[in-house]
């Protein structure tokens, strides 16, 4: 995947970046940032993978987002408070370029290229978060949790094994369901040869049926 950064700036505004920049290093399981913290800048993924979560008043978790290299992290503090609403989780270990808030305003308000590309990216999530799945049957829900994994990490074109499985219980807060239910609908897609499993493993057997499974309105 071409990096962001690299997507919409060149010459003078890499050096900047990078003069004004420094790379960051997350183990597995650490916080990158978290809802609350104050939003001192964003990050890009040089190598690795997070996951982006919201915790609601009842404490329960869901899954927003998956990122992988190249992709930026923070955005969402982006101005107003300052504040990061969300949480950003390293699924293995992970580098990341950090970029401080002042370099960001610098790009954000001289550079039109970085800014158009940041609006356009905002409003692919915003369309995204905006979609509305409680009214589909658990198995629909668990289908586009599993495409959503597929789409951000992708899979082995012969085998269909996803280059990263994320956890069932990350699959269930996606689908926002239990534990139990995301085991049963994963079981049902697996009769339906849409995937298989081998342990934690999943697999896509039939990337079509997937998606309009994940998409059934």
């Amino acid at each position: 995947m071409k990096s962001f950064i690299k997507d919409c700036c060149s010459g003078a505004w890499l050096e900047l970046i990078n003069v004004n920049s420094t790379i960051v290093s997350v183990p597995a399981k650490q916080f990158i940032f978290q809802a609350g913290e104050k939003a001192e800048g964003i990050f890009e993924i040089i190598e690795g993978k997070a996951k982006v979560t919201v915790t609601d008043n009842q404490g329960n978790e869901s899954l927003i987002r998956l990122a992988g290299n190249a992709d930026i992290l923070g955005h969402r503090g982006i101005g107003g408070d300052w504040i990061y609403h969300v949480s950003a989780i390293a699924l293995e270990d992970t580098q990341l370029l950090f970029i401080p808030r002042k370099t960001f305003e610098v790009l954000a308000k001289t550079n039109a290229e970085f800014s158009y590309k940041l609006m356009t990216f905002f409003a692919k999530e915003l369309r995204n978060s905006e979609e509305k799945t409680l009214h589909l049957p658990v198995i629909n829900r668990v289908a586009g949790a599993i495409l959503l994994n597929y789409d951000a990490f992708g899979a082995n074109p012969k085998t269909g094994q996803l280059n990263y499985t994320i956890s069932r219980q990350d699959i269930a807060n996606r689908a926002i369901t239990t534990y139990e239910s995301t085991i049963r609908a994963i079981a049902d897609l697996k009769t339906e040869k849409i995937i298989d499993t081998d342990n934690k493993t999943i697999f896509i057997k039939n990337l079509k049926r997937l998606r309009e499974f994940a998409s059934a309105r």
